[in-house]
């Protein structure tokens, strides 16, 4: 039963992008992702290059049926042997996916039948899998007792859109950050530089155009414009060569 739909993660969406994020909020955007998809619980996991795996379970009080701990113990020692994780690792797919439509070849029986047995233990045997990060190692795993369906599906892959948009802002905005010295900070926040704003602003220093900044943020070009124009307003300038100069001036990006 879905308590939030795209107009849901429309607004959650518009609340984020005017914060000063420098990474996921994942404590939000789990509750967001349990509510969506009537979910018990949401992990969420970095996977190394080694086949590693490190994260957390949320809520952070889900109990799942008394076997959080060993759940987590599984992950942390057998996650990078998850059928999700090796069907990702193999197919540099980034989309999301559940646990039942993951061919077989994925799946080795001896090393996951623990994990899966472990998950219904816990409540959760159906895994939705929605990759945030733009390299495709962090994932979000939904889990809950019912298989997810073609709807289901179809709302992930909006959802997933959203969040690798949220995750490619608070990276941008990170690095703007980084690069801006601490009177660079004063200034941004006297002449109401929104998050999004220095982002682009330090994307622009970096010698990017609109087209790269565009695909950078995974948003149009037109709105990469539009967010120029106002830095340019809010700057004093009018072309791109005085905005670059006249932020390094103020120490909004590196010199």
């Amino acid at each position: 039963m879905r308590d939030r739909d795209d107009g849901d993660w429309l607004e959650f969406t518009a609340e984020l992008l005017r914060e000063p994020l420098t990474e996921l909020p994942l404590d939000r955007v789990t509750v967001m992702l349990r509510e969506t998809f009537g979910a018990a619980a949401v992990a969420a996991a970095e996977l190394g290059r080694d086949g590693s795996s490190d994260g957390e379970i949320y809520p952070l009080d889900a109990a799942l049926e008394g076997y959080r701990e060993d759940m987590k113990d599984w992950g942390r020692l057998h996650g990078g042997d998850n059928p999700i994780a090796r069907y990702f690792r193999a197919t540099a797919d980034v989309r999301p996916i559940q646990i039942a439509d993951i061919p077989a070849r994925f799946a080795d029986g001896h090393v996951y039948g623990e994990g899966a047995a472990l998950s219904k233990a816990c409540g959760v045997p159906e895994q939705l899998c929605i990759p945030a990060g733009t390299q495709g190692a962090r994932m979000l795993v939904v889990g809950r007792p019912e298989v997810f369906s073609a709807d289901d599906l179809r709302l992930a892959d909006r959802v997933w859109c959203v969040l690798s948009g949220l995750d490619r802002q608070a990276r941008a905005y990170a690095a703007a950050l980084r690069n801006a010295s601490p009177s660079g900070r004063d200034v941004a926040r006297s002449i109401r530089l929104t998050p999004r704003e220095r982002a682009v602003l330090g994307l622009l220093a970096e010698g990017l155009t609109a087209g790269a900044i565009a695909r950078r943020l995974d948003i149009a070009e037109r709105t990469v414009h539009k967010h120029l124009e106002r830095c340019y307003s809010k700057l004093g300038v009018a072309d791109r060569l005085t905005a670059v100069l006249a932020a390094q001036r103020l120490g909004l990006v590196a010199a």
